[in-house]
């Protein structure tokens, strides 16, 4: 091998062909201008020659001097920061937020970064961009129901600050109607003098307090009116109970004794006090009062928080599972309580009202309309008979009652139909929906079948709450109900 012409071969290529070459200096990127107003923000913040201060007052401060400014750079990177400031945010980030904002105060509200919303949020309860209090007020409640429907996020935080801010602001109570704390205490009310209150008004409270169940419950969609009428009578015998023979009522079992704790406005928000407030009362309603003295606030209320209250629900459940086993309904459910006094109450209130309903039943009058023309034909018979002439027998020809039209025979009932609340015509169609077969007959024999069709549906509408059937081109079962149909309607 010629390693002589090799060597020269390779020093060839690593000196014409491959050599090493310098990497070009990238270009030096134009710093991109910042409008003065926001570096005059910038020389606020903490840093060299300015006494430090809090992140809070520096937000303020720097909210106030920004107040009414106004962009339109274009920055569509989401932004995360948690507790979000000014001082926090890049300066394009800070651009692309005033760019947002002025869009919003245009009436141009799309969804943007959620630290952007929390960063208005901080603004309105600092009182950035609002002339007064209320006006603050009306603009934070806007804001929750526009934006709160592109970004549920901002919903659990704006339920509690706008409490906060009717409370630290002093605004009227009334605002406060139909905040969750109000309606919880209301609710406690109302139970609190059960007796006093009618069925509904207890009902409304209930549902209030614990909606859980109820809103999901098949028997207690069947029978409302029953299951309110046992919910209301055994709650008034469970209060009875806990004030006969306890310490604490049945308010401060489920819900807890009012109670003053500390309290601060605004948690989890960047919020500036300037200065410590003075001694004050605020009183929201007649269980939930907030005070302040030196500075430091308290509430009193009770313990319990104003959501879904899991003993209560536990009740409801109980009541909703022993009224399902007197009632033989097809769908049970296990028990939330095994109390013994407590069932023995509610089986007890069960079946007096089953006993109730019984004895109503027995007391009704039934009226056969049908035969009200034979009745009316009779009565006029008898009319002319007593106007006419005491000689009628002799002057006038014996009169011969037209024979009353004999009416179309019924069809037989159907066999084995229970509790079925349908007619046998309606019975018959559905056996031929149900299984299959021809429904010919119902145009022969003179129906029509979107009269029984709709006879149908509002018959078994308490049962089953919907339509049972569909009609387009032709009668249908809906799919969900055929097995329940088929336990009602025999083949």
């Amino acid at each position: 091998m010629d390693t002589n012409r090799m060597k020269k071969a390779a020093e060839w290529f690593y000196g014409q062909v491959f050599r090493d070459e310098a990497i070009r200096p990238r270009a030096p990127q134009p710093p991109q201008r910042v409008p003065s107003l926001i570096r005059t923000a910038r020389s606020l913040e903490n840093g060299t020659g300015n006494t430090w201060q809090s992140r809070e007052a520096v937000f303020v401060k720097q909210a106030r001097l920004l107040a009414g400014y106004e962009d339109d750079y274009v920055f569509d990177q989401q932004v995360l920061r948690y507790y979000p400031t000014y001082q926090s945010l890049t300066d394009q980030e800070l651009r692309g937020y005033f760019t947002w904002r002025t869009r919003l105060r245009k009436g141009d509200l799309y969804k943007t970064s959620l630290s952007y919303a929390f960063l208005y949020i901080y603004e309105l309860i600092n009182q950035i961009g609002v002339a007064d209090p209320m006006d603050g007020y009306q603009k934070l409640k806007a804001f929750r129901d526009a934006y709160g429907q592109l970004d549920a996020g901002i919903l659990p935080y704006l339920k509690q600050w706008l409490l906060d801010y009717v409370v630290y602001y002093g605004l009227d109570a009334n605002l406060l109607a139909d905040t969750p704390q109000v309606l919880f205490d209301r609710s406690i009310t109302a139970l609190e003098n059960i007796h006093s209150r009618d069925t509904a008004g207890v009902i409304y409270a209930v549902k209030q307090l614990s909606p859980k169940w109820l809103e999901r419950s098949k028997f207690y969609a069947a029978y409302p009116d029953d299951c309110d009428t046992v919910i209301v009578r055994v709650l008034r015998r469970v209060s009875d109970h806990y004030a006969a023979r306890c310490k604490k009522n049945m308010v401060e079992q489920y819900f807890g004794e009012c109670r003053q704790f500390q309290v601060r406005l605004f948690e989890s928000a960047v919020f500036y006090e300037p200065k410590k407030q003075p001694h004050r009362e605020y009183v929201v309603d007649e269980r939930c009062v907030y005070r302040c003295r030196n500075g430091l606030w308290t509430v009193q209320k009770h313990a319990c928080p104003p959501r879904p209250n899991p003993e209560l629900d536990a009740l409801l459940k109980t009541i909703d599972s022993v009224m399902r086993e007197e009632y033989g309904f097809r769908h049970p459910v296990k028990r939330g309580l095994e109390t013994k006094w407590i069932l023995k109450v509610i089986r007890e209130e069960v079946l007096a009202l089953l006993a109730e309903k019984k004895a109503a039943e027995a007391k009704k009058i039934t009226i056969d309309f049908s035969q009200l023309s034979r009745i009316r034909r009779d009565a006029a018979i008898t009319r002319d008979k007593l106007t006419v002439e005491e000689d009628w027998e002799e002057e006038v020809p014996e009169l011969v009652p037209e024979a009353a039209p004999q009416a179309q025979p019924a069809p037989a009932a159907p066999p084995d139909a229970g509790d079925c609340p349908l007619d046998p015509a309606e019975y018959r169609l559905m056996q031929n929906l149900l299984y299959g077969t021809d429904y010919g007959w119902v145009q022969s024999e003179g129906y029509l079948l979107s009269v029984l069709v709709d006879g149908i549906n509002e018959k078994l509408y308490d049962t089953f709450q919907d339509s049972v059937l569909e009609l387009e081109d032709r009668p249908q079962v809906i799919d969900d109900y055929i097995d329940d149909l088929k336990e009602m309607v025999r083949p």
